[in-house]
């Protein structure tokens, strides 16, 4: 894929799903916090080959993690590490809501969901 092409998906994924991202919980302390996006890899990040849905390749996820790579979440323009690694490796290329402990750069998860791909984001965002 072209630099061009590759700055045009990743402008479209921002744009398209820019209402869906970073879904803060303000019942929860500081710490805790609740994010939406995808789960991808740190190597390719948001530049991850995506399917015919816009969606990450799980085939390109997880030939990245077997080459070292980390399963991430993909929020925004941004990829979070996530820990412990076993659990995010089960939602590889879903769309996901993760409630967790931020520090530095990496997501410890204290609960993981995949999001009903039909689900609107005002429901996506009321059901945890």
């Amino acid at each position: 894929m072209g630099s061009i092409a590759r700055v045009a998906t990743t402008t479209f994924f921002a744009v398209l799903f820019y209402p869906f991202f970073a879904v803060t919980n303000g019942q929860n302390d500081n710490s805790t916090r609740l994010w939406q996006g995808y789960v991808t890899d740190t190597h390719c990040g948001t530049n991850c080959q995506v399917t015919k849905d816009m969606t990450p390749d799980k085939k390109c996820v997880v030939r990245c993690v077997r080459k070292g790579s980390k399963y991430g979440l993909w929020v925004g323009d941004r990829v979070y590490v996530l820990e412990p690694q076993t659990t995010a490796a089960r939602f590889a290329a879903k769309n996901v809501r993760v409630k967790g402990e931020l520090q530095d750069e990496t997501i410890r998860i204290s609960a993981i969901e995949e999001i009903d791909k039909t689900a609107s984001p005002l429901r996506q965002s009321l059901a945890w």
